[in-house]
């Protein structure tokens, strides 16, 4: 299909992800998505039920999220590869920080990452440094109890992973998982709005900043 139509259909997302509502409500995007043609529209779900199940990863076991991220690294898009592979190399530094901090051994689930962890473990950014430079600002926040701030450091690599790689395309279909990948993460700091309540807090740490399943990511 043509994506033009598409893409000039969705609100433009804003120049930084920290605003006080989402562009489009999730009902309306869903809406403009059901354009898309049924292959495309599967590699969408895909990526949106990567999204919930990420967002759950407390409730997993190891393998279970092994076996989990195996089965999302098969989808034939790259672009899709992409986004779930950061996904989990974020929760799998973020995880050997939370370890390293309770005074417990590397993370051993899931992605790419893990191994090299377990290499520099003695390391302050386990090797990583030069490519993820928020380690250090990231792991300053949690030392200082800044939850919030840390998740912030998060959402802003992310962001801004997303968006250098969406100013490679404008109406191909890459623009529409990368639109809904910055959707996400917009969506998912406007949740943290003060009216609802600490249950969200508390949610919104378990999701950003605990451990896989038993390590209490």
């Amino acid at each position: 299909m043509k994506y033009y139509t598409l893409v000039a259909s969705l609100p433009a997302l804003p120049a930084h992800f920290d605003v006080e509502r989402t562009p489009i409500t999730r009902p309306r995007l869903s809406q403009l998505l059901k354009q898309l043609t049924d292959k495309d529209a599967d590699t969408i779900h895909q990526l949106a039920s990567f999204f919930s199940w990420d967002r759950q990863l407390v409730s997993w076991s190891d393998d279970d999220i092994q076996h989990r991220y195996e089965e999302l690294m098969e989808n034939p898009d790259p672009l899709i590869r992409e986004i779930v592979n950061l996904r989990i190399n974020v929760r799998t530094i973020v995880a050997a920080i939370r370890r390293r901090h309770d005074n417990l051994g590397p993370p051993t689930a899931a992605g790419e990452l893990v191994a090299p962890i377990q290499r520099h473990w003695a390391e302050s950014t386990f090797g990583l440094g030069r490519r993820y430079r928020w380690i250090e600002s990231f792991t300053e926040q949690m030392d200082r109890g800044n939850i919030v701030a840390a998740d912030r450091i998060l959402l802003e690599f992310t962001w801004q992973t997303w968006s250098r790689l969406a100013a490679r395309y404008t109406f191909s279909f890459e623009a529409i998982p990368l639109y809904v990948a910055r959707w996400e993460i917009i969506d998912r700091w406007t949740s943290q709005d003060a009216a609802n309540g600490r249950v969200r807090f508390d949610q919104l740490t378990q999701e950003a900043l605990g451990d896989y399943a038993v390590l209490k990511f």
